[in-house]
């Protein structure tokens, strides 16, 4: 199976546009932000409880603590939570202004009931194909994620812990090597 493309700033921008025309749109555009600002796997996705997210003062949390249940290899880990995924989780809550603590953040449409990772997969999947993204899958968000920070300079290590890779081996796949970035890695060398 080939890799999940990478998307772009711009591209992102576009996708976003797009959810916000279909149904589900706060809990899509959430779920997109976990994936691609957070780089979450779909698994941590789907497990996540509005417990996990909202602090005690009732702000979005900064950091979030994941059990080893809810990750892959089952090792806890904690992950990261950027200005743009912060406001995305709130326009979300507000949605679900009787969420309980225990209630999944991510639900099926209708229901107070969690996405299983599978299904969550087929929803990414449907999202990117309407949108005319084709090669894009759950996991693009992830590499897109990796893929730019990498292009931003960023240290291998801190994208490892940032993305919740175990080994520096496990991270490179995810990195995407386009043409600009190769153009300006020859320009280096002036």
């Amino acid at each position: 199976m080939a890799q999940a493309r990478t998307i772009s700033a711009q591209q992102a921008k576009a996708m976003f546009a797009f959810i916000g025309t279909g149904k589900n749109i706060e809990r899509n555009k959430a779920a997109f932000a976990l994936s691609y600002y957070c780089g979450l796997r779909v698994k941590e996705i789907a497990s996540l409880t509005v417990a996990d997210v909202v602090a005690a003062d009732k702000t979005i949390k900064s950091v979030v603590f994941l059990s080893a249940v809810k990750t892959k290899g089952k090792k806890s880990r904690e992950f990261f939570v950027n200005s743009t995924a912060k406001q995305h989780i709130a326009a979300l809550l507000k949605t679900m202004p009787n969420a309980q603590a225990n209630e999944p953040l991510i639900q099926v449409m209708g229901k107070r009931k969690a996405f299983t990772p599978n299904s969550l997969c087929i929803l990414f999947r449907n999202l990117y194909a309407a949108a005319g993204f084709d090669g894009c899958s759950s996991h693009s968000g992830r590499r897109s994620l990796a893929t730019t920070l990498c292009n931003k300079g960023v240290n291998i290590r801190l994208i490892q812990k940032i993305g919740g890779w175990s080994s520096l081996q496990s991270v490179t796949p995810y990195l995407d090597a386009n043409e600009e970035m190769l153009k300006n890695a020859v320009e280096l060398q002036i």
